[in-house]
């Protein structure tokens, strides 16, 4: 099922999308798409249970990295922590 999944999720990409990269392995897929479609498919993508990891505007498109959630990767936890800027 998820790879049917994500062959329908490549599909709806090719029709609005200059550029798509697709990782199999992963069950992820990297958009390049004009703005005025960026709404449109991210919200197919979504419906179809994709999550958006990366994005990234450009001047008059959007880099996107959107990954495909299934039961391996539910338990995932998900931290927007930045540790890393702290000053002691």
């Amino acid at each position: 099922m998820n790879n049917e999944t994500l062959q329908l999720a490549v599909s709806v990409c090719y029709e609005f999308c200059d550029s798509v990269l697709v990782d199999e392995e992963n069950l992820s897929i990297l958009i390049y798409v004009k703005k005025k479609y960026y709404g449109p498919i991210t919200s197919r993508l979504i419906k179809l249970e994709f999550l958006e990891v990366f994005k990234q505007n450009r001047k008059n498109t959007t880099v996107s990295l959107l990954q495909l959630m299934t039961e391996d990767n539910e338990d995932i936890e998900i931290n927007f922590d930045e540790d890393d800027d702290e000053v002691d």
